[in-house]
């Protein structure tokens, strides 16, 4: 359901908080910043950061201090104020202290949520006896691959959770408005919680200064992100000796940069959690990507490519996508135009994310 008229009331002399992680550099603190900065630069409103653990003295990592958001360590939880926070479930957790701020969920991924809450939920023992089906069913697929392909422990919580009235957590009820990153958000919540708006986020500029790439440049070589790999990316990997595959791990974004204007392909068979990053900077630099269906890669909004890229998780697709990769090297110009759509998307991000805010924040005024 979208929200038709915003619930958040807005002042002129309120202040919206965002909370972050202090110190750490990835999509979601970069989404995050971004908000930020289109809030302030756009909107002119009164933007702070608060930061998790709130007692460092300099929690600002040094990829967002461009951003120029003043933080603090402490919020005034008056009713004008507005506290926006990430669908982790820690923050969600310790934002229930604050009883009378206005309060806007982000939804950055929807698989997170899920597995950090059950952990959080249970003790040891009793999430054990809890995941005794999850145990056999993981050691069916390994006869029943082919079949099923992999399921992992946040599938089957998602599978779990997806019969729960969302409302009656009351992490989630605290908050009177919902912001989805990506459509796959917005498909599992829309029959769970009220109050739902898009607001997709864009990758940052270091990207679009280095869009220069040189064909001749690239190489009959793979990148993959090992952080989001499984067994499966791992038999890609096997099955494939005599190509270079590329880790994109441990990188600054400088070196990410490089890497993926060298390369021809990246593969992503993650959980794909949120709109991912990764895929998108690799397409704007030059790269064909292969990804799995699972999570927002099932859609063709999110990542919004031909079927022809992406793949399930079974043995049986193993050629399939070493006869891809072959037709990629041999054929990266043909091929490579095919991702045309999602390229021009990826152009007009900021501008629908700018759009996006103004429609959210301004209707509050």
């Amino acid at each position: 359901m979208i929200v038709k008229n915003n619930p958040i009331q807005f002042l002129n002399n309120s202040t919206i908080y965002i909370m972050a992680p202090a110190g750490v550099a990835t999509g979601g603190p970069e989404a995050l910043h971004q908000l930020g900065h289109i809030l302030k630069k756009h909107l002119n409103l009164n933007v702070i950061m608060f930061y998790v653990p709130n007692d460092l003295s300099n929690p600002i990592h040094e990829n967002y201090k461009k951003y120029l958001i003043k933080f603090t360590n402490s919020i005034e939880d008056e009713k004008d104020n507005i506290l926006i926070i990430p669908e982790y479930f820690d923050y969600l957790n310790r934002s229930k202290q604050f009883k009378n701020i206005q309060k806007i969920i982000w939804w950055l991924s929807i698989d997170n949520y899920f597995e950090f809450r059950f952990r959080y939920k249970n003790k040891k023992l009793l999430r054990s006896i809890i995941k005794i089906p999850y145990n056999i069913i993981s050691i069916f697929n390994k006869i029943t691959f082919n079949i099923f392909g992999i399921y992992t422990g946040q599938d089957y919580l998602k599978f779990i959770y997806s019969f729960f009235n969302l409302n009656n957590h009351k992490e989630i009820s605290q908050a009177k408005l919902h912001l989805v990153q990506s459509s796959y958000a917005y498909d599992f919540l829309e029959n769970k919680i009220l109050n739902i708006e898009h607001l997709y986020d864009y990758l940052k500029d270091d990207f679009f200064e280095n869009i220069n790439f040189d064909k001749k440049d690239k190489e009959n070589s793979i990148c993959y992100n090992p952080l989001k790999s499984n067994e499966f990316m791992k038999r890609i990997i096997a099955k494939n000796p005599n190509y270079k595959f590329i880790s994109l791990i441990n990188l600054s974004t400088s070196e990410i940069i490089k890497t993926l204007k060298k390369t021809k392909i990246y593969i992503d068979f993650g959980s794909h959690p949120g709109k991912d990053r990764i895929p998108r900077e690799a397409i704007l630099l030059g790269n064909c990507i292969i990804t799995n269906k699972k999570g927002s890669a099932f859609n063709n909004n999110d990542i919004p490519i031909s079927d022809e890229f992406k793949f399930n998780e079974r043995y049986t697709n193993l050629g399939e996508i070493s006869r891809k990769i072959i037709s990629i090297f041999d054929n990266y110009d043909v091929e490579y135009e095919k991702f045309s759509f999602y390229l021009k998307k990826i152009y007009l991000e900021k501008e629908l994310f700018i759009k996006q805010v103004k429609k959210i924040f301004n209707n509050t005024i």
